[in-house]
């Protein structure tokens, strides 16, 4: 544990990088650059705006999206008895494979024009498998088709003080730092972080209300069907709620909680059913100066009679997560990603006792407004051993190096 935490700490002190969202229209042409494909690539950009122009002015919405490719590579090599998957990773689990991601597809309404706006995102690929694999849409988890409907819901203002936003139907979990790649908006990270992966849910189903009490202060309640799972398996609603604070530009809160049961049966526990589960998130942004951005999370949660590898019994799992980000240029970015994930009971991660820590390096080129392409490399450390390695054996560390494209429109 110790090495864990002071490698953390030795990664912060020497290291200083950078955050800028991955692809964004960009108000004026990038800054020259040496690997700039603006002569190549550029024209196929224009010729993509200007077709997801004419279908915007045609169908009366908004159109985007992305293409997203990757590369990961583990050193351990995890084999055939771990189906070739990289342990403690979800999204970028796929060892030694070149994987078509995601073709994300997003279509939107504002309210300014009906009064009624909406939102409907699609993703198709392996991006889309995962995640429909997470969403407990049946009684069970299984395999599923590449395609998921992440999104989709409806926001209208009701005319209350300064007006109180709604927003129903299916949508991402406003907890945590990193968050399902979005147009316009893309973690600083190839891979995921175990927050994201084992701390907190993805999506949720339900309505969320959300009044701005000041300009620098609003909060939010609502009533959903839990963690991902649309179909509210226990028929026991869940509450999600949250604030946030951002009294000036270089720095913002945001808290979130959830809080409900969410298990009901169980393999070998047909009859379980769990207790009250609670999460709570906390994201800091700081932005000391102008191409330095720092994220800073603490989340930690608890569940009653949580099914565990000791049996049933009450568990507690917490993490503690840091960005560091820098904008050398318009088109050159890295970022710096440390980690520690507790899980004493087991509740989350299926082995008790285990504490994971992770440090991230990746470093982002935009060739075009558009395209973007990245490279990572990240090291796992665990207290136990548990990462797959070879035919069969663990270990207790992992490196993985991982390369990346991106094409947003």
């Amino acid at each position: 544990m110790k090495k864990i935490l002071v490698s953390i700490a030795a990664a912060f002190a020497l290291t200083v990088f950078a955050f800028k969202p991955a692809f964004a229209d960009e108000p004026k042409p990038l800054e020259p650059g040496v690997l700039g494909l603006e002569s190549t690539v550029g024209q196929a950009d224009k010729a993509v705006e200007k077709a997801k122009s004419i279908l915007e002015n045609a169908w009366g919405v908004g159109i985007s999206g992305f293409f997203d490719t990757s590369y990961t590579y583990s050193s351990n090599h995890p084999g055939k008895a771990f189906n070739h998957n990289i342990s403690g990773r979800y999204f970028d689990r796929d060892h030694n494979k070149v994987v078509f991601n995601d073709f994300n597809l997003t279509i939107e309404k504002p309210e300014k024009d009906w009064g009624v706006g909406f939102k409907l995102v699609g993703d198709f690929g392996r991006s889309g498998e995962l995640l429909r694999e997470a969403t407990l849409w049946g009684p069970r988890l299984h395999q599923e088709p590449s395609a998921e409907l992440r999104e989709a819901f409806l926001t209208f203002t009701l005319p209350l003080g300064e007006g109180l936003q709604v927003k129903a139907g299916k949508f991402v979990t406003p907890l945590g730092t990193e968050i399902l790649p979005a147009p316009g908006a893309y973690n600083d990270n190839i891979s995921r972080s175990y927050a994201f992966n084992f701390a907190i849910p993805l999506t949720h189903l339900g309505t969320l209300f959300t009044y701005p009490f000041l300009k620098t202060f609003s909060a939010s309640a609502g009533i959903i069907t839990g963690w991902d799972d649309p179909a509210d398996s226990n028929n026991q609603p869940s509450f999600l709620g949250g604030v946030n604070f951002t009294p000036m530009d270089s720095f913002g809160l945001a808290s979130n909680i959830i809080v409900g049961k969410e298990w009901i049966g169980a393999i070998g526990f047909p009859n379980f059913n769990g207790g009250t589960r609670v999460v709570w998130s906390n994201v800091a942004t700081i932005k000391p100066i102008d191409p330095l951005t720092i994220y800073a999370e603490y989340t930690m949660g608890h569940e009653k009679n949580a099914l565990t590898p000791a049996g049933i019994r009450s568990a507690w799992w917490y993490a503690l997560a840091g960005i560091l980000s820098y904008n050398w240029t318009e088109r050159f970015n890295t970022a710096a990603r440390a980690e520690y994930f507790g899980d004493p009971q087991g509740a989350r991660l299926a082995v008790s006792n285990a504490h994971l820590g992770e440090i991230t390096w990746t470093a982002a080129y935009k060739f075009t407004a558009k395209l973007i392409g990245r490279a990572e490399i990240r090291q796992d450390w665990a207290n136990k051993s548990g990462f797959g390695k070879g035919t069969g054996s663990t270990d207790k560390a992992q490196t993985t190096f991982a390369l990346q494209a991106i094409y947003g429109f």
